[in-house]
């Protein structure tokens, strides 16, 4: 069975907020589940188009973790803490591009696409591969280069799955990734 992710807003002060949030991670001992929207490269944009007033802090967690939350904010109705909004997550997407004259790099980001998790998808790729044999032998920083890939695309689907495969392209110095966009 697929895992659940929420997308949730609390409201409060932050730094109390952040630090009980953190302790609830700690005194829970959870490796993983959640995720503070500050830490990771989650597009919040959406949220600053919705009327929400005062300070809050986005998070994304697992079904099983929100529950664990919710149970314990039950438990402290006067902890100065709101549940803002609650959305259910029907999937995650990130824009990608890369553009390279390295066929060794070329290789490498064709594996991490070729390679995708189940649960993943990319979509809209548009990958073009040129090679040039007049310009073979040509240096580095030339301005002809015998070897080119370049492409751009979306992944979607698991949100966890998306942040690990989102890592590995950013790590490839001519990949660029965007942030990560919830559809709820």
């Amino acid at each position: 069975m697929a895992t659940v992710y929420h997308e949730i807003v609390f409201g409060g002060d932050q730094t109390l907020l952040k630090g009980f949030i953190r302790g609830f991670e700690l005194g829970r001992s959870l490796k993983g589940g959640f995720w503070l929207g500050a830490d990771h490269p989650v597009d919040t944009g959406r949220l600053k188009r919705r009327p929400l007033r005062g300070n809050y802090v986005h998070a994304v967690c697992t079904s099983a973790v929100r529950k664990s939350i919710m149970d314990a904010l039950s438990k402290a109705p006067d902890c100065g803490f709101e549940i803002l909004s609650d959305k259910r997550i029907v999937r995650a997407s990130f824009d990608f591009k890369f553009d390279t004259f390295s066929r060794e790099i070329a290789a490498l980001i064709k594996d991490i696409l070729m390679t995708l998790p189940a649960g993943l998808q990319v979509l809209a790729y548009q990958p073009k591969e040129t090679v040039d044999k007049k310009a073979r032998g040509v240096e580095l920083y030339s301005p002809a280069h015998d070897y080119r890939f370049e492409g751009k695309g979306r992944i979607e689907g698991d949100f966890e799955r998306i942040l690990a495969v989102r890592a590995r392209l950013k790590a490839i110095e001519v990949a660029r990734t965007g942030k990560i966009h919830l559809d709820t």
